[in-house]
């Protein structure tokens, strides 16, 4: 995964600035957003619309845009980025008790 979102990064995202790349997972998450009040219902003027299925990608999209903004600031080193959310999710693991 960590080559791939590399890759992305260098290939089709290179001259794109780290505070582009942050901002995009807010714009990720905004249409996560919109797709799961969708498929609730939670927009009574729209109604129920889409699916789970684009809930899930738009929840997926957020990640990859993370890990393309992670891979930039580690220098566009995936194995930076890899080893700082490991790192990371132990963290957050150990002080939650699981």
């Amino acid at each position: 995964m960590w080559d791939d979102l590399a890759r992305l990064r260098t290939g089709f995202l290179p001259d794109v600035d780290e505070q582009t790349l942050v901002l995009k997972i807010a714009e990720e998450y905004g249409e996560a957003v919109q797709a799961y009040i969708g498929v609730t219902g939670q927009n009574p003027r729209k109604g129920t619309h889409g699916t789970r299925e684009d809930v899930r990608d738009e929840l997926a999209d957020v990640i990859i845009t993370a890990g393309i903004a992670l891979v930039a600031l580690t220098g566009d080193d995936p194995a930076r980025a890899r080893a700082h959310l490991e790192r990371r999710l132990r963290a957050v693991t150990e002080r939650s008790g699981v």
